[in-house]
């Protein structure tokens, strides 16, 4: 028995949603995390790094797009890393 019309398209965007959801429950992140023990990591090599407090909306929002781009990383090169300044204040 198909859906009723008032569940189908409900269904649909849920199927959807699920489908193209991004799991990365168990998967490690491509982002360095720098603190004062491993910034001299940052001589070697290029870099791009995003200076962050856990509490910042911004920063928050940021986050998904940041853990994407990393993923291309190595294709372009570039080492991702982030620094939580308020744990890493030496660091920025």
């Amino acid at each position: 028995m198909a859906p009723s019309g008032s569940l189908a398209v409900p269904l649909a965007v849920l199927v959807l949603l699920l489908w193209g959801a991004p799991w990365t429950h168990g998967r490690r992140s491509n982002v360095r995390v720098i603190t004062d023990e491993n910034w001299r990591e940052l001589l070697e090599g290029d870099w791009m790094i995003e200076f962050y407090a856990p509490w910042c909306p911004a920063c928050q929002n940021l986050q998904p797009e940041w853990e994407s781009f990393a993923e291309w990383g190595e294709d372009l090169e570039v080492n991702i890393a982030k620094v939580d300044v308020t744990e890493q204040p030496g660091t920025d």
